[in-house]
C-alpha cells in the first residue's frame, strides 16, 4: 500500500474553513458552529500529523487511519468549495444585471434548499472526522514541530549538470573503446551496466557530448527506451520495449522530424534509410528488454550502418547486457568516498562557504550510507542544504529509513529519506508528478498551474502564487527530484524546416519555458507515495486499475476517450489530462451526462471536440481548463460564472470567434491564452478589470470604451503579449497607458498594425504573399505610438509587423535595452530605410526580415569600428537569418565592396534569401550548413564559396532587368567543391543546365548527395520535350536515397536513362507531372543489363493527370501510393513483378474499374488502402490470396456492390475499415468467418451493413467479439475519411 500524504492537503482545508467571508455567511446560513467545530478538529489532527506520517512506515494501522482520514479530508474540501462557490455567486448577484445570469447558472436555485442540503453534508462530514479523530487517540500520537525550511538564495543555479564529479576516467575509457577500429564488426554494441541511480545516463551524456565523439560519428542518436514499456507488463514489474516505438524514436532523433509511421514495414524502410552507410552512434538509454527476439529484430534494422558504427546500451540487468552486447560489458562502479563527499558538499553548502567541522564529520558519515550512488548523494545533499543545526544533521544520519531494504520497486532508502525531510507542500507537489508518464518532459509553467489548480501551493499573502510555484520548482530541482532541466529555445514550429513541437501546443513563449524530467527511480518514489491516487495509463481500456481513490488521471496513448463514462466511473477525479506525449485523443460524447463534483483541472487540448463536452454548471470548482488546439467555436456564456477558474487555454483554436462577454467578472482568472485564434476579431470589453490576470497572450486594440489599450494599464502581465490593430491607438499618450515598460515579466512582445493575427508559418509562406502586397496604410502617429510602447529590458522575442513609420524608435537603437533578445521578426515595414544596430546584440540567435522594401543594407558604417585583422564580426550568436522579399537590399553593410575588411557571421548555420534580386555579395560564413536561395541567375555566384553546406535549396530565375544573362563561367558557380552536400533542391534554374551537363563538374556529389528534390525542371530529363538532358549529372548520383520530382509538365515517359545509375535509390515521389503517361513505348536505348532501380522501396505518384499505367515496378518495392491520377486505368503490368510489396494505397483514380485479378504473388502485402474509386464495382477473387494482409481499408467506393468470396484466406487480417460504400449490402461468408479474429472494425456510411452489425443484426454476435469497433452512420466531418486503427494513425474507442 502506498504512503499516505495528508500533511499537504490538511492546511488547504484549514485555510478554507477559516476564511473570514465564509465564516460571515456561515452565521447567516446557520452553519457557523459546525465550521468552528471542524476547524478545531483539523487543528488537533494537524498537531500530530507529522508523527503519524512518520509512523505509518512501520505501522499498518496508522497508515489505514491516515488513508481513511484523507478520504474524508477530500470530501470536506469539496463541501467547503461548494460553500465558497455559493459565496462568490452571491457576491456576483450584487453586480448590475448579473442576478438573472447567475441564477440560471446555479445548481441550487433555492437558497433555502442549498442551505439545507449542504448543511446536512457538512454535519455528516464533521461527524465522520470526529469519529476518526477519536479512533486516532489510541495510537498516542505526539506533537512534532513542522520542519523549518531555510530560504536559499535565488542566485544559485540548479542546471549545472555539466559539473559531473568522478566520471572522467570512465568517460576516457569508453571513448577509447568507441573510437577503436574493429574490422570484424560493422556495428558494435557496448553495454554500460549498473544499479539504478549510479549515473549510467549521466555518463552516456558525457560521452555523447564529447568533441572527439562528435567528430567521429554522424549522426549521433539518443533514445530513452524506458518509457516505451508495455503497460500490462509494467504493472507486473516487467519492462519490455516495443520495437516499433523504439524505431520511431530513433528516426525522430536522427532526422529532427517527428516520425508518425505506424506500420512496421514503413518503419523498417525509413530506419534503414536513416542509418544505411553512415557511421552512427546510437545511445539506447535505460533498456529493460530481456527478449532476445525483440533485440534481434531491432539489431537487423540497425545492422546496415557504416563500418565503425557503435551502439551504447545502458541497463541495470546483466541479462540485458548478455543479450545485446557484442563488446565487453562496462560495469560502472560507485563514486569513491572523496568524490561522493565533493558532490555532497557542493549540494549541501553554499559555494565557497566554510563547512563547520562538526557538520563535515556527520556529513561524511551520511555520505557513506549513500553507497557511492550519485543520485542518492545529490538528493540527500540537496535536502541538507536547508538544515544548519547539528541536531538536524544527526536526525538524518540516525534515521531508521537507512535500515530499510531496497524493495521490489528499487527505491533507494536515501531517496525516501530525502523525501521525508521535505516540507509538506513540497512533498505534495513532487508526488503529484506521478500523474505524468515516465521520462515525460514536464513544462515548468504547466506544473505550477496544475499545482495551483489543486491547491498545493500555500499562500503567504506576500508572494504571487506563480512566484511561490517557481520557488517550489527550483527547490525540488536543487534537491535533484527533477533533472534534465533546460530552457527550450528552438522547438517553435516556424523556426526550422520541420514543423514539430512535441506534445504541447506550440507557443511563442517557449523562450521562457523551462522543462524537466524525473529520474525513473524518483518517478517510482512518487508513484509509491501516491499509489492509485495518481495514474498515468496509456489506454483507457486499462483504467480498471483506477479506483474511487484515484484523483489525478492522464492518458498518453492514441485513444478515444468517453469523457462522460470516465468522469462517472471515477467521480472523485480532480485532474484529467489527455493528449499527453504528442498523441491526439479523440473525445466521444454519449447521451449519458456527467456531473463531476470534484474536477479542478481539465485538459482536452488537441482533441477533436467542437464544444465544451461538460455542462458549465458542473465545473464550478474548475481552476484549470485547456481547450487549445481544438475546433471549438465559442465558449458558453456561463463560462464567465466559473469564478474559481485560474487558467484558461484557448491557443490555436482556429475556429473560435468569440469569448463570453462577461469575462471581466472572472475575478480569479490569472492566465488567458488566446494566441493563434485566427477568427477571434475582438475581445470582450473590460479586460482590464481582471485584476488577477498575469498572462494575456493576445490583445486586440479597439475603438470603443472597454476595448482600448488603456485596459492593459494596471495588469501585471508576463510571458507572451501580442498587440494587434495598433492603428486604433490614438497617440503617444494613449500608447503610454499600456504601461509596457513596467511589465517586467514579459518575455515575448508582438506589435502589429492593421491585423488581428500574426502566425509565423503563414507569414513566411508563399500563400501569404497576397497580404504583403497590400499597401501599408499611412499612419500619422505610428512613430510616436511605437516610441511610447517602449518595453522593459528583459525581452527575449520582439516582433514588429506592418509598421508604417519611416524610422524605428530610439529604444530600438539602445543595445543595452535589447541585449537579452534571442529572436526578432521585422515584417512589412515598407517605409523604414535604416535598421537598428541589431548586429550588436550578444544573444540574438534568430533574425527574420520580410518585405522591408526601403532597406538597402543590414549593418551601418559604425560596425567597422570593431574591425580586427582585416575582419569585422557581426551578429556574434546568430544561427538563423531569413531575408525575404527585400527588393532594394543591396549590401550586407553600408560600405560593403569598398571597405578593406571582411564582414563575417561566426555562428550562422542557416541562411534563407528569397526574392532579394539586388543582393550581389555574400559575407564570410564559416559555420553555414543550410542555404535556401530564390533569386535571379545573376546571384548564382553567391553560392560557389559556401562549400561547407550540407543542404542547398536553390530556385534561380531570369534577371528582371532583361533577357540577357552573363555567361555561367563568369559567375563562377560550381558544384566541384561541395563535398558535404547531402540535400539538394532545384526549382526551375534552367541556367544550371550547362553546368550539370559536365560530368566532371558534379563528380564530387556522388558520395554525398542523399536527397534530391526538383520542381519545374523539364530540362533535367531526356524523355521530356527538351533536346537533351544532363545524363552525366544523373550518373554521379550513385549515393542518392530519395528523389522528389514535382511539376515537370514536359516529362512524358518514365525516365529510364536518368534512373539507370540510381542503384541506391530507395524512395521516389512524382507530383503534378501532368503529361507523364507511363513507360516509354520504345525499348530502352541503354545496353546495360539488370533491373532498373534495384533497391527502390517506396514509390508515390500523385496528381499526375495524364498517367495511364504504371511502369514495371522493381521486385524490391515495399510501398506504393497512387493518388488522384484521373486517367489511370490499369495496375496489372506495374504490379506483376512487385513481389515484396507490403503496403498499397490506391486513391482518387476514377478511370480504374478493376484491380488485378491475380494477387497471389503479393505474399508480403500487409496493408491495403482503396479509396475514392467510383468506377470500382467489385473486388477480385484474388483478394483472398493475401494471407499476410493485416489491414484492409475500403473507403468512398460508392458503386462497390459486393466483396469477393474466398476472403477466409485472409488469415492475418486484424483491422477492417469500410466507409462510405452505401451499395454494400452484406459481407461474404468467408469474411464473416474472419470477423471474430479482428482487433478493429469500422463500418460507417454503409446503411445495410450497419443494421447487420448492430444489436439484433445477423452479424452482431460476430462483431461483439471484436475489442474495438465503430459502427456509425455517415458523418460529415473531416475525420470521416480517416481510418481508425493504428496502422493509419487512428485511435481506439473505449
Amino acid at each position: 500500500m502506498a504512503d499516505v500524504l495528508l500533511s499537504a492537503l490538511l492546511p488547504v482545508v484549514m485555510e478554507k474553513v477559516t476564511d473570514s467571508v465564509l465564516q460571515q455567511f456561515g452565521v447567516i446560513w446557520g452553519i457557523h458552529d459546525k465550521l468552528k467545530k471542524l476547524e478545531r478538529m483539523l487543528s488537533v489532527i494537524h498537531n500530530v500529523l507529522e508523527d503519524a506520517e512518520e509512523r505509518q512506515v512501520k505501522d499498518a494501522g496508522v497508515k489505514n487511519w491516515l488513508a481513511e482520514l484523507k478520504e474524508e479530508a477530500y470530501e470536506a474540501d469539496d463541501i467547503l468549495d461548494e460553500f465558497n462557490a455559493e459565496v462568490m455567486q452571491r457576491k456576483a448577484e450584487i453586480q448590475v444585471d448579473m442576478s438573472k445570469k447567475v441564477r440560471s447558472f446555479l445548481s441550487f436555485h433555492n437558497p433555502v434548499c442549498f442551505r439545507f442540503k449542504m448543511g446536512r453534508q457538512l454535519n455528516d462530514i464533521v461527524d465522520k472526522i470526529e469519529k476518526i479523530v477519536d479512533e486516532g487517540n489510541k495510537f498516542g500520537f505526539t506533537f512534532k514541530p513542522p520542519l523549518q525550511n531555510r530560504d536559499r538564495p535565488q542566485t544559485h543555479s540548479y542546471v549545472e549538470e555539466s559539473n559531473v564529479i568522478g566520471r572522467e576516467e570512465d568517460r576516457k575509457k569508453i571513448v577509447k573503446l568507441l573510437l577503436g577500429h574493429d574490422h570484424n564488426q560493422n556495428v558494435a554494441v557496448l553495454p554500460i551496466v549498473g544499479i539504478g541511480g549510479l549515473g549510467k545516463t549521466t555518463l552516456a551524456q558525457l560521452i555523447y557530448e564529447d568533441e572527439r565523439v562528435k567528430e567521429h560519428f554522424q549522426p549521433l542518436i539518443w533514445v530513452c527506451v524506458s518509457d516505451d514499456l508495455d503497460f500490462a507488463n509494467h504493472i507486473q514489474k516487467k519492462k519490455e520495449y516495443d520495437v516499433a516505438k523504439v524505431a520511431r524514436k530513433i528516426i525522430t532523433s536522427a532526422t529532427g522530424d517527428e516520425c508518425n509511421l505506424e506500420t512496421m514495414e514503413l518503419l523498417q524502410r525509413r530506419l534503414r534509410e536513416v542509418v544505411s552507410g553512415k557511421r552512427y552512434l546510437l545511445v539506447l538509454d535505460d533498456v529493460w528488454n530481456e527478449d532476445q527476439a525483440k533485440w534481434d529484430e531491432l539489431r537487423n534494422l540497425l545492422g546496415t550502418g557504416g563500418e565503425g558504427s557503435r551502439i551504447i546500451v545502458t541497463a541495470r540487468s546483466q541479462q540485458v547486457s548478455s543479450i545485446m552486447g557484442t563488446l565487453d560489458t562496462y560495469l560502472l562502479q560507485g563514486l569513491t568516498e572523496d568524490d561522493s563527499w565533493t558532490l555532497f558538499r557542493k549540494r549541501a553548502f553554499e559555494k565557497g562557504a566554510e563547512v563547520p567541522p562538526t557538520l563535515e564529520k556527520i556529513g561524511k558519515e551520511i555520505v557513506k550510507k549513500c553507497g557511492g550512488l550519485p543520485l542518492a548523494v545529490k538528493t540527500v545533499g540537496g535536502s541538507m542544504h536547508s538544515k544548519c543545526q547539528e541536531r538536524e544533521w544527526l536526525s538524518v544520519r540516525d534515521s531508521e529509513i537507512w535500515d530499510m531494504p531496497v524493495g521490489e520497486d528499487g527505491i533507494l532508502p536515501a531517496l525516501r529519506l530525502s523525501y521525508s525531510h521535505l516540507p509538506s507542500h513540497l512533498k505534495q507537489c513532487f508526488a503529484f508528478c506521478a500523474t505524468f508518464p515516465k521520462d515525460y518532459e514536464m513544462e515548468k509553467d504547466l506544473l505550477i498551474q496544475l499545482w495551483m489548480a489543486n491547491g498545493f501551493i500555500p499562500s503567504d499573502g506576500r508572494k504571487e502564487l506563480e512566484e511561490k510555484g517557481h520557488e517550489i520548482f527550483n527547490e525540488l530541482a536543487w534537491r535533484s527530484f527533477f533533472q534534465d532541466i533546460k530552457l527550450v529555445e528552438e522547438a517553435e514550429t516556424y523556426r526550422g524546416q520541420h514543423f514539430y513541437l512535441g506534445d504541447r501546443t506550440s507557443r511563442h513563449e517557449l523562450y521562457y519555458t523551462t522543462t524537466c524530467k524525473m529520474h525513473d527511480l524518483t518517478h517510482d518514489l512518487a508513484q509509491s507515495i501516491m499509489g492509485d491516487e495518481c495514474l498515468s495509463i496509456p489506454d483507457p481500456a486499462k483504467w480498471e486499475d483506477a479506483s474511487r481513490r484515484t484523483r489525478h488521471l492522464c492518458t498518453s496513448g492514441n485513444v478515444q476517450l468517453n469523457i462522460h463514462r470516465t468522469l462517472n466511473n471515477y467521480p472523485n477525479i480532480r485532474t484529467l489530462l489527455s493528449s499527453i506525449k504528442g498523441y491526439h485523443t479523440r473525445i466521444s460524447v454519449t447521451e449519458e451526462s456527467s456531473k463531476p463534483r470534484s474536477l479542478r483541472a481539465l485538459d482536452l487540448h488537441n482533441t477533436d471536440i467542437i464544444q465544451l463536452p461538460i455542462s458549465v454548471g458542473f465545473l464550478k470548482h474548475l481552476r484549470y481548463l485547456d481547450l487549445s488546439g481544438t475546433s471549438i467555436k465559442a465558449l458558453p456564456d456561463a463560462t464567465s460564472m466559473l469564478f474559481n477558474l485560474q487558467t484558461l487555454k484557448l491557443s490555436d483554436c482556429w475556429n473560435l470567434h468569440k469569448l463570453p462577454e462577461d469575462m471581466r467578472n472572472m475575478s480569479n482568472l490569472r492566465h488567458l491564452y488566446i494566441d493563434r485564434c485566427t477568427n477571434l476579431k475582438h475581445l470582450p470589453a473590460g479586460i482590464g478589470q481582471l485584476s488577477s490576470l498575469r498572462i494575456l497572450t493576445k490583445y486586440i486594440v479597439g475603438n470603443d470604451a472597454g476595448r482600448r489599450i488603456v485596459e492593459l494599464n494596471r495588469l501585471n502581465l508576463g510571458g507572451l503579449l501580442e498587440l494587434y490593430n495598433l492603428r486604433n491607438v490614438r497617440d503617444a499618450a494613449d500608447a503610454k497607458e499600456a504601461n509596457l515598460s513596467s511589465k517586467h515579466n514579459l518575455c515575448s512582445l508582438i506589435l502589429c498594425w492593421d491585423m488581428i493575427e500574426w502566425h509565423p508559418p503563414y507569414c513566411y509562406a508563399e500563400s501569404a504573399h497576397g497580404c504583403w502586397e497590400e499597401d501599408v496604410l499611412p499612419t500619422k502617429n505610428a512613430e510616436e505610438v511605437l516610441e511610447a510602447l517602449r518595453p522593459h529590458g528583459g525581452l527575449k522575442l520582439l516582433t514588429i509587423w506592418r509598421y508604417g513609420g519611416a524610422s524605428f524608435p530610439t529604444w530600438m537603437m539602445d543595445s543595452v535595452l535589447l541585449q537579452n533578445l534571442v529572436e526578432i521578426h521585422l515584417g512589412v515595414c515598407t517605409v523604414c530605410q535604416h535598421l537598428p544596430p541589431l548586429w550588436q546584440l550578444p544573444f540574438l540567435k534568430f533574425l527574420y526580415m520580410i518585405k522591408m522594401d526601403s532597406v538597402k543594407y543590414i549593418c551601418s558604417s559604425t560596425i567597422y569600428g570593431n574591425a580586427r585583422n582585416g575582419k569585422v564580426q557581426a551578429f556574434p550568436s546568430l544561427k538563423r537569418l531569413v531575408l525575404h522579399t527585400m527588393q532594394n537590399l543591396e549590401k550586407w553593410s553600408e560600405y560593403d565592396g569598398t571597405a578593406e575588411v571582411t564582414l563575417f557571421f561566426p555562428q550562422l548555420a542557416e541562411l534563407k534569401i528569397i526574392d532579394c534580386p539586388n543582393l550581389k555579395t555574400m559575407p564570410d560564413l564559416p559555420s553555414l550548413k543550410s542555404l535556401e536561395m530564390e533569386g535571379t541567375n545573376e546571384q548564382l555566384g553567391l553560392v560557389c564559396s559556401l562549400t561547407t553546406l550540407s543542404s542547398l535549396i536553390i530556385g534561380v530565375h531570369k534577371t528582371r532587368t532583361g533577357p540577357e544573362s552573363p555567361p555561367l563561367a563568369q559567375k563562377k558557380m560550381s558544384f566541384r567543391y561541395f563535398r558535404s552536400l547531402e540535400n539538394l533542391s532545384i526549382t526551375e534554374s534552367e541556367d544550371l543546365a550547362p553546368l550539370l551537363e559536365e560530368e566532371e563538374e558534379t563528380r564530387g556529389l556522388s558520395t554525398s548527395v542523399h536527397h534530391f528534390h526538383i520542381s519545374y525542371c523539364n530540362w533535367l530529363f531526356s524523355s521530356s520535350q527538351q533536346s537533351s538532358s544532363p545524363l552525366g549529372f544523373w550518373k554521379n548520383l550513385t549515393s542518392l536515397l530519395s528523389l522528389s520530382i514535382k511539376y515537370c509538365d514536359d516529362l512524358v515517359y518514365w525516365p529510364e536513362e536518368e534512373f539507370r545509375s540510381l542503384n541506391s535509390l530507395k524512395k521516389i515521389d512524382f507530383y503534378g507531372c501532368n503529361k507523364l503517361v507511363g513507360p516509354s513505348p520504345l525499348p530502352s536505348s541503354s545496353s546495360v543489363d539488370g533491373e532498373l532501380l534495384p533497391n527502390l522501396e517506396e514509390l508515390d505518384i500523385v496528381h499526375c493527370d495524364g498517367l495511364l499505367e504504371l511502369p514495371k515496378l522493381p521486385t524490391s518495392l515495399k510501398s506504393l501510393y497512387v493518388g488522384y491520377c484521373p486517367k489511370l486505368n490499369s495496375l496489372t503490368e506495374g504490379l506483376q513483378h512487385a513481389t515484396a510489396l507490403e503496403m498499397v494505397d490506391i486513391s482518387g483514380c476514377p478511370s480504374l474499374t478493376s484491380l488485378p485479378a491475380d494477387l497471389g504473388h503479393l505474399t508480403a502485402l500487409t496493408s491495403m488502402y482503396i479509396s475514392e474509386l467510383p468506377g470500382l464495382k467489385s473486388l477480385p477473387q484474388g483478394l483472398g490470396q493475401l494471407a499476410a494482409l493485416k489491414s484492409l481499408c475500403i473507403h468512398i467506393c460508392r458503386n462497390l456492390s459486393s466483396l469477393p468470396e474466398g476472403m477466409q484466406g485472409l488469415t492475418s487480417l486484424q483491422d477492417l475499415s469500410i466507409r462510405q460504400c452505401p451499395r454494400l449490402s452484406s459481407l461474404p461468408e468467408g469474411l464473416q468467418q474472419r470477423l471474430p479474429g479482428l482487433q478493429y472494425l469500422v463500418i460507417e456510411g454503409c446503411p445495410k451493413l450497419e443494421r447487420l452489425c448492430k444489436r439484433g443484426g445477423s452479424y452482431c454476435h460476430l462483431v461483439s467479439r471484436i475489442p474495438y469497433t465503430e459502427i456509425l452512420p455517415e458523418r460529415r466531418t473531416m475525420s470521416t475519411f480517416l481510418p481508425s486503427f493504428p496502422c493509419f494513425g487512428g485511435s481506439s474507442e473505449v
